[in-house]
């Protein structure tokens, strides 16, 4: 590691630091640059503004990878080729194509060298009976089956520096190149000389006067609330580096306030019948599959809100035989929820949850014109009688009616799980100015990056923003390695 020099000012010391790389954030993407950089005999130093490592990663239950060991073992035969095609049409070709192919053709080979390093993965999983099974979930989330490992390896490689709580406040750049930064901590101020500077401080989702300005959405507030507010991303652009993908959020359906494996919630987010505030039916319910295009539905709403509607039947149903959807994995699908009369009491006494022994009555908790809503309900119950969806196509094993009080309704929210996007960047992970020159020593990664979405968080790659960032990481510091001649 480079020499450390400190300078008594007042009660603050100002200290200047030189490494040949310095990584803003411990999360998946900043430990794989700079283990990346360690184990070619590079100095790292990374800093992190919370008192410990993972960031969103501790929170993610797998990440999207196509031809892995795994893949080929459960007989997965589905292509890189076939995987790419399938992610730029979903994203309509507003991805960065070469990006992704790059990301995606490193994808197999990241699973072994994690797994070389420590990390467990539990299977292979599909987050839809749509989509492929690329989903490699991890072993206790990311927390404890990916960020563990790689922080325990970080710990015992001597090229590596970590700094917790401490702040990063800018770059420092020489005739357009970056050469360092400034942080703070607790003690004061951090100057750090380094080769090259790698952005992995995610997204900006707790940043509501950006979300409003740029998302579809407006600002809703995630399911892990954080301090991800852009800060790397506003210091890449006053650096030069071109504003893209900004808007992109990876909304979701939700039950305001409900944990992800709480029962209330599971049995508010099955693809039954979902009203508007209005009492109007307003989107193919089964699109709760891939959840951000439920979110973006529920988006153009009034008030982002609506309920789920279901009887007494399909009460019984969910208590005794199971349920149709869960989200991911925190429950598991065709489990029945012994728990739910308490449950629907406690979302009573909480107002997330609504009853009436008629529609009439359901209406008048719902504050919802009757005649509307029962105009919606028997529209809903002669597609089922009938067997077809005229009106959004929903998939016929979804269209069970709703016929028997008492009748029940479940608030239904918008929420999210973090923003992709906002600086460019090129396939080597390079930060690209507008007219596309990269700017010397500057790199990005994960959340902070963009080029890999579109307009819409698609999830035929299921985990592909972990996937993303840990591969990315890896390339940022492949790239590097290779402009330092190592």
């Amino acid at each position: 590691m480079g020499n450390e020099k400190r300078q008594e000012v007042g009660v603050e010391q100002k200290r200047d630091i030189e490494t040949d790389v310095a990584v803003i954030g411990a999360g998946a993407s900043g430990l794989c640059a700079a283990l990346t950089l360690s184990f070619g005999g590079v100095s790292v130093v990374i800093f992190e503004q919370e008192p410990e490592p993972g960031g969103m990663t501790n929170y993610a239950e797998g990440m999207f990878a196509v031809g892995s060991r795994l893949q080929k073992k459960k007989k997965v035969g589905l292509t890189v080729e076939e995987a790419f095609n399938t992610h730029m049409e979903e994203t309509h070709w507003l991805a960065n194509p070469r990006l992704v192919r790059t990301f995606m053709d490193k994808t197999a080979d990241t699973i072994d060298w994690l797994e070389s390093l420590g990390a467990q993965f539990s299977g292979l999983f599909t987050i839809s009976p749509l989509t492929p099974r690329v989903w490699h979930q991890m072993v206790g989330f990311g927390k404890e089956g990916l960020i563990a490992p790689l922080y325990q390896k970080a710990q015992s490689e001597k090229n590596i520096q970590v700094h917790f709580e401490t702040e990063v406040k800018g770059l420092m750049t020489e005739n357009g190149s970056v050469v360092g930064l400034v942080a703070q901590d607790k003690d004061g101020e951090i100057r750090v000389k380094a080769k090259a500077v790698v952005i992995a401080a995610g997204g900006y989702q707790d940043n509501k006067e950006w979300v409003d300005k740029y998302c579809k959405s407006g600002f809703t507030q995630p399911v892990v609330p954080g301090k991800h507010v852009g800060s790397g991303i506003q210091m890449a652009w006053d650096a030069g580096a071109e504003p893209y993908d900004m808007g992109v959020m990876q909304t979701i359906v939700l039950v305001p306030g409900e944990d992800l494996s709480s029962q209330l919630l599971v049995a508010g987010y099955q693809p039954g019948l979902w009203v508007n505030k209005l009492g109007e039916r307003f989107c193919n319910e089964s699109i709760c599959w891939k959840f951000p295009m439920a979110g973006n539905a529920l988006a153009r709403q009034p008030g982002a809100a609506a309920w789920c509607i279901f009887d007494d039947d399909a009460r019984t149903r969910m208590k005794d035989n199971g349920v149709q959807y869960v989200l991911g994995e925190f429950y598991d699908i065709l489990k029945n929820l012994p728990d739910l009369d308490d449950e629907l009491a406690r979302g009573m006494s909480e107002g997330k949850v609504v009853r009436g022994g008629s529609l009439e009555e359901l209406a008048a908790q719902m504050d919802i014109d009757a005649a509307r809503l029962r105009e919606t309900l028997d529209e809903y119950n002669q597609a089922c009688a009938g067997n077809y969806d005229p009106i959004f196509g929903k998939d016929r094993v979804y269209l069970q009616g709703i016929k028997t009080p008492t009748f029940w309704a479940v608030k239904l929210g918008l929420s999210c799980f973090m923003t992709n996007g906002g600086i460019r960047i090129n396939h080597k992970a390079e930060v690209l100015r507008e007219d596309r020159t990269v700017i010397s020593g500057l790199y990005a990664i994960g959340c902070s990056a963009g080029g890999i979405v579109g307009d819409t968080y698609e999830v035929s790659t299921t985990g592909g923003s972990l996937s993303f960032a840990v591969n990315t990481g890896r390339i940022a510091g492949e790239t590097i390695l290779q402009r330092l001649g190592k």
